[in-house]
């Protein structure tokens, strides 16, 4: 990057570090005539997810994969601002379960397209968010 650029390492560097932490991403409405970008991740019974429209607007939350089912889920967690500070705040919330982690659903967040199962986002995950062979 060229020092015109520099605005967008955080950004950026928020998106490299959600790939290297599992995350799976759809371009929307398409690759081809890209307007967002939208992460998931489905780990130990929760959907994280993320979208960014632009540097300074994207959307993160947390929901409870046994809540999709539910036409507008109340999300865990959620935070609007720039890439960097909803991706970065989204990694760094605890495993769901453990201290510290968000467990108390909130009202749904609208902006949000969420799926309504967890079922086939993630290779080897079954809608109840467990790992394929995990009982």
């Amino acid at each position: 990057m060229n020092g015109h650029e520099t605005w967008l390492r955080p950004h950026i560097a928020a998106i490299h570090a959600s790939m290297a932490a599992g995350f799976r991403f759809r371009y929307l409405p398409s690759l081809a005539n890209l307007r967002s970008v939208q992460g998931i991740r489905v780990s130990f019974g929760v959907m994280d997810i993320f979208m960014a429209s632009g540097t300074d607007d994207a959307l993160a939350a947390r929901f409870r994969v046994e809540d999709l089912e539910r036409g507008s889920p109340p999300a865990l967690w959620h935070r609007y601002g720039s890439v960097a500070e909803v991706v970065f705040g989204l990694l760094d919330l605890p495993e769901h379960g453990a201290q510290g982690a968000p467990a108390l659903a909130s009202s749904p967040v609208g902006d949000l397209w969420v799926p309504s199962s967890a079922s086939g986002l993630v290779p080897g995950v079954h809608a109840s968010g467990r790992a394929r062979g995990d009982g």
